[in-house]
């Protein structure tokens, strides 16, 4: 088939009803399972390998049409009286948090807020931000969610640049909008206390201490007035409004603005709908997991990220789990966490894995009631996954590290691991109603199997656009010449003959040489991680002094402690093993040894504050 015979078949498939593709993909799962023979064309988007892995129940499944409120109610309207939500040992109930949702539906309604108005909500993980999320879906108000750990600038900049008159922020961190108050630019501030769900000694003992504190910190005291309310005075406030708070349902409505975490460029706001969020749900239901209703969820990822709203909140609330709230993780005591909740399931970064096995506290604990211990949002390196799957298996769990693959544009997951196909280094085959490829980044023709290049996605998950950048849209969201829209994701990968993603290295992250070689940073990593004494490692390009113009790799490294004091020794042993493994122009130039990486919100090593430091060393030395 020539690639005009190519197009002219993909412009065929994407015109097929919903019923007929179901019919195809079925038709493609025999196939590949080998219950049907027949041709294959070799290429991973028209193939679909991975669709073996499924059922002809998964595949023929729609995706919830309705509001993530409705779909939410719909799925537990029988479940009442189970606990939806645990919050410092608090049992919130499901008819509790439906009626807490209602209450700050009122609330905001209250407020005059319109549908398609944005508002702007900047809490950790606390129940009041659960409420806040499903109100504005029944509303049919746009929830920008922004991290209150922003600097005041960055603030600043989120809320203005969509309007927002209405801000909800923790009360710790009100301080950073005060400025916004005071010049008009912000209407109402609601301040809300981690501390409002607290069970009640709990919640006293907070208070006396949030008071000691504002009396030491006045800077950070909070005068309230007619436009900075608590939460408690926000929720009165509805209590006379009598009207519906339902709107009629609208597909494809912006619901949820997220920002993208800045480590491969400035941050730009990923405007979500509820059927992203629906389809991200309900495709991690399918793709075989053992999850239900009587497993308990630990939910240590924010509701700012679109991987902590879809998989983290969404997921186990319309499966009907226990979930329990964690409003300030900290990786440092992720073994803490698992030892006093035995949470069933679990998400998070790779690296917070690492903190498990180093743990003195997890040595003899059995494991035994984890079913799928998750990672996601950034890549595992194969030491950390072989390590984490080892102590796994020692310590009585009986699944792998369960891996996965998103992007906040694709609301935040498409692939993932599972059980009967979980491969070393593989972040697993895309969800069911995901359609994947990898296409040549220069010519834009799609590649075959085992091929690396852009790994490109569409599917129900794709984002709407980005707010207020139209140039950034249109270099994500591309139409390709069959009339496909494909999320091109500035990730390097590639499709294996059984379906399963590897992910290679970001093209944003690509070293390229003064002599034109392209230097993959993940290539020395990969090495680097293999060496026993590395904890971990990141690779960054440097100006190369001795040309006009590219870039050389230098390497940041963190040690694990018993290897500290052999520094020098262990360099040299790293030059050596990157020059019998590495080609010539791979080799790193430099080697840093550091304490600690810096790290973004979400736990990810920084590459972009690594890359500042050398601009920052760079131009010290040019001033002297």
């Amino acid at each position: 088939m020539n690639k005009e015979q190519l197009i002219e078949y993909k412009k065929k498939l994407i015109q097929l009803t919903e019923e007929d593709s179901n019919q195809r993909d079925i038709y493609l799962s025999q196939l590949n399972n080998g219950k049907l023979k027949g041709p294959m064309l070799g290429i991973p988007s028209i193939d679909k390998p991975w669709l073996k892995y499924y059922n002809e129940k998964s595949i023929n499944m729609s995706m919830p049409k309705m509001t993530c409120y409705d779909y939410l109610k719909e799925c537990n309207k029988k479940y009442l009286d189970r606990t939806a939500l645990s919050y410092f040992g608090r049992k919130i109930t499901f008819e509790e948090l439906f009626i807490n949702i209602e209450s700050t539906a009122k609330a905001l309604k209250s407020l005059g807020l319109k549908e398609n108005e944005v508002i702007t909500i900047s809490l950790p993980n606390i129940p009041e931000a659960v409420y806040l999320f499903y109100a504005c879906s029944k509303i049919g108000v746009v929830a920008n969610m922004v991290d209150p750990r922003s600097s005041e600038e960055d603030l600043k900049k989120y809320i203005e640049e969509v309007d927002s008159k209405l801000v909800i922020i923790v009360d710790s961190h009100f301080y950073k909008i005060k400025r916004l108050v005071d010049e008009e630019i912000v209407d109402k501030t609601v301040a809300v206390s981690p501390a409002e769900s607290l069970p009640l000694a709990l919640n006293l003992g907070y208070k006396a201490k949030e008071f000691v504190s504002s009396i030491k910190d006045s800077n950070k005291k909070i005068d309230y007035s007619c436009k900075v309310i608590n939460w408690s005075s926000f929720i009165n406030g509805g209590n006379n409004f009598m009207k519906s708070t339902e709107v009629e349902y609208v597909s494809n409505r912006p619901f949820v603005i997220e920002h993208t975490g800045g480590t491969t460029g400035s941050p730009k706001g990923v405007i979500l709908t509820n059927e992203n969020i629906n389809a991200v749900a309900l495709q991690s239901v399918l793709t075989g997991i053992d999850m239900k209703r009587e497993h308990t969820w630990l939910d240590i990822m924010p509701t700012f990220i679109a991987y902590g709203v879809g998989m983290g909140l969404h997921l186990p609330l319309t499966i009907g789990m226990e979930t329990i709230l964690i409003p300030q993780f900290k990786a440092e005591e992720f073994d803490k966490l698992l030892l006093k909740h035995k949470p069933v399931h679990m998400v998070g970064v790779p690296s917070y894995w690492g903190t498990i096995i180093n743990s003195k506290k997890m040595q003899k604990q059995n494991l035994s009631y984890m079913i799928a211990p998750t990672v996601g949002g950034d890549a595992m390196n194969i030491e950390l996954e072989k390590a984490a799957n080892a102590f796994l298996t020692t310590h009585g769990c009986s699944s792998k590290i369960t891996k996965g693959y998103g992007m906040t544009e694709v609301c935040g997951g498409v692939v993932g691991t599972i059980d009967e196909n979980n491969q070393l280094g593989s972040v697993g085959i895309p969800f069911v109603k995901i359609n994947i490829a990898i296409f040549d980044p220069e010519t834009q023709e799609e590649l075959g199997y085992n091929q690396e290049g852009e790994v490109c996605i569409t599917g129900p998950n794709t984002m709407l656009k980005y707010w207020d950048n139209e140039k950034a849209t249109e270099d994500i969201l591309k139409v390709h010449e069959d009339g496909t829209v494909w999320v091109h994701s500035g990730d390097i990968g590639y499709i294996t003959n059984d379906g399963n993603l590897f992910i290679t290295d970001r093209m944003k992250r690509l070293i390229i040489r003064y002599d034109g070689f392209k230097v993959f940073p993940s290539r020395i990593e990969k090495v680097i991680s293999s060496y026993p004494a590395v904890e971990s490692c990141k690779v960054i390009g440097i100006q190369d002094c001795n040309h006009s113009q590219g870039k050389l790799p230098k390497v940041h490294i963190v040690l694990k402690e018993e290897y500290r004091e052999d520094e020098d020794i262990i360099i040299r042993e790293l030059e050596k093993l990157c020059m019998e493994q590495l080609p010539e122009y791979m080799q790193p130039v430099a080697y840093q040894v550091r304490d600690i990486m810096p790290l973004t919100s979400v736990g990810k090593i920084d590459y972009l504050a690594l890359e500042a430091e050398e601009i920052k060393v760079k131009t010290l030395t040019k001033n002297k």
